[in-house]
């Protein structure tokens, strides 16, 4: 039976029952589509002498820590049993916090603690009280049978007799209270399951569950500080063992046999955290929408948290995706505006991408003259795909100092649930204050954060989302019919933006490049591609409000894109 699982004679070392984990981790995880069904959200193993892994897992928000302790043959029975430490690590802003002790608050608190975690050994002393349970397994030395077993108390506590003064004199934890009362059992219950659950998979055979309990201490901080058994209070340590064949002295008399696994993932059901989310990343041109994007990918992937992306153009040059291929998947539509024709490119291109890439939330790059209330009507036809997330648009200070809030910058900023205003930098602080006023004046339900090159604290909008995702916001709102018509139905088509390509066959310097730009006047919003700069070579061209960036690449020579209102047909000269 093992050998499906670990494919060698067992014995020859003293972590064999590590290996079998890791081997059934690894397997699970081989293709990403079969871990995400079985529940798996994320495993990082622990480069240490231990063996140790930080693991997440579908339904529950905390991260879960395993350390190998060893292993002991019970010659009697012909059983190799081994042991490993199991932890709880929650967020730094979860409320379960609050009943975990003191000791542990304080690390989770630190600024190093999310860190640490990425980088759990299990050696680390502060992390001890986060070590809530333990997981046992049980292997024939035949490999003719295995068990996993999961053992944690039903809750753990800690009572201090003399109670917890904080430095002010108030009491933390009032004498006799409990200094920690965590609900150890049921968190890792969800973990367990999908740990079984793979095994079951691996396997090819169904588990037999027995579950029981045992009486255990409460124990208790007295005068000296000391910990002791408290005489008055008592506990209970739970277990649930999954077993696979006949594994002799595994499940104790008194246990029962269950009918099924409990807390199993089910991914059948199409509830809301089993499809991905969608976020439309809005802005009107050169805003600075995938600046901004790759900062957030930076964020989201540094905490395992990996994200797809869809990314639109106006226009048939790929340049955004370009850029950002080297650091996430991205999946790039077809040339035409998704709030234009959603119904033909988005649809197979989240099927693509979801496919080659099964992740918790993927974002929509639009073109930065996109409605994103089309957008958000149309997904509504996609919710057997993904589940309509917010709507963030980026605002340019610079360009807001320059241009009214109207047409398709009136609807971004209308529908949007966070407005990142971006190059704050580039405008003083007066400026600055009459453009947050005038965003507050067409959206004051928003989440409005200032950004400099695309860097908002991302902590900020992590934790703004989670609280906000499932509320009533703007871009939930129900379509105002205004006077001039519906504003979320108005798009560029309308306001005439059309693109022109120019292809550079020499070198061209960067002044008559910019000659070019500034001929074509006040209707040109946007400019972007790679083209050769003289002295430079390759550059990404980058042109919004009125100012010109190049940046130096290895990436291929690209068309120039041109995005505006009456462009001319001007011609460039070196």
């Amino acid at each position: 039976m093992l050998e499906k699982i670990l494919p060698r004679a067992l014995g020859s070392s003293d972590s064999d029952c590590a290996s079998i984990l890791t081997s059934l981790i690894m397997a699970a995880h081989f293709e990403r589509t079969n871990a995400r069904s079985l529940g798996w959200r994320g495993v990082l193993a622990s480069a240490s002498e231990h063996p140790a892994w930080t693991c997440r897992v579908a339904d529950a928000p905390q991260v879960f820590g395993l350390r190998f302790e060893g292993e002991e043959k019970d010659d009697a029975v012909s059983c190799l049993r081994g042991y490993f430490s199991m932890f709880i690590f929650p967020k730094e802003d979860d409320l379960l916090l609050d009943l975990f002790p003191l000791s542990a608050m304080k690390v989770a608190l630190s600024p190093e603690y999310e860190e640490a975690v990425r980088s759990f050994t299990g050696d680390e002393d502060f992390f001890s009280p986060f070590r809530l349970g333990q997981l046992r397994m049980d292997a024939m030395l035949d490999g003719s049978a295995f068990a996993l077993t999961l053992e944690a108390p039903a809750r753990h506590m800690v009572v201090a007799s003399q109670g917890v003064r904080a430095d002010n004199g108030e009491w933390l934890v009032v004498p006799g209270g409990l200094e920690c009362n965590v609900p150890a059992f049921r968190l890792f219950l969800r973990f367990f399951a999908v740990l079984a659950a793979t095994a079951e998979q691996r396997l090819d055979m169904a588990a037999d569950i027995f579950a029981g309990a045992s009486p255990a201490p409460v124990l208790c901080y007295g005068a000296d500080g000391m910990l002791r058994e408290d005489a008055e209070r008592r506990s209970v340590v739970r277990s649930l063992t999954a077993s696979f064949g006949d594994c002799p002295a595994v499940v104790p008399k008194n246990h029962v046999r269950l009918q099924k696994l409990p807390a199993r993932h089910n991914p059948e059901k199409m509830e809301m955290h089993d499809r991905p989310i969608l976020h439309i990343l809005t802005g009107f041109l050169g805003a600075g929408k995938t600046t901004f994007l790759r900062r957030w990918l930076d964020f989201l992937h540094g905490r395992e948290r990996f994200t797809g992306v869809i990314q639109n153009e106006f226009g048939k040059v790929e340049l955004d995706a370009t850029l950002l291929k080297g650091d996430t998947l991205v999946e790039a539509l077809d040339d035409g505006c998704v709030c234009c024709s959603l119904a033909d490119s988005l649809r197979p291109g989240l099927e693509r991408i979801i496919s080659a890439m099964p992740a918790e939330q993927f974002i929509l790059e639009t073109t930065g003259v996109a409605n994103p209330g089309n957008v958000m009507d149309a997904l509504r036809k996609l919710r057997d795909l993904v589940i309509p997330g917010l709507v963030i648009t980026v605002a340019d200070a610079l360009d807001l100092t320059q241009h009214e809030i109207t047409g398709v910058r009136l609807a971004q900023i209308h529908k949007a649930d966070v407005v990142i205003l971006n190059k704050a930098d580039l405008v003083n602080l007066e400026e600055l204050k009459g453009v947050r006023s005038r965003i507050y004046r067409v959206n004051d339900r928003a989440l409005l954060l200032t950004a400099t090159e695309g860097s908002i604290p991302f902590a900020m909008l992590d934790q703004w989302i989670d609280e906000h995702s499932r509320k009533k916001l703007p871009s939930r709102a129900l379509v105002l019919a205004l006077s001039h018509g519906r504003l979320d139905e108005s798009t560029h088509e309308d306001e005439e933006f059309k693109t022109k390509e120019i292809v550079f066959e020499s070198p061209v310097s960067a002044s008559a490049l910019e000659v070019l730009l500034q001929s074509e006047g006040d209707g040109l919003f946007r400019a972007k591609g790679i083209i050769p700069i003289q002295g430079e070579g390759n550059c990404v061209v980058q042109f919004a409000a009125g100012r010109l960036e190049l940046t130096p690449t290895d990436e291929a020579q690209t068309p120039l894109t041109l995005i505006g209102i009456a462009l001319q047909s001007g011609e460039v000269s070196a």
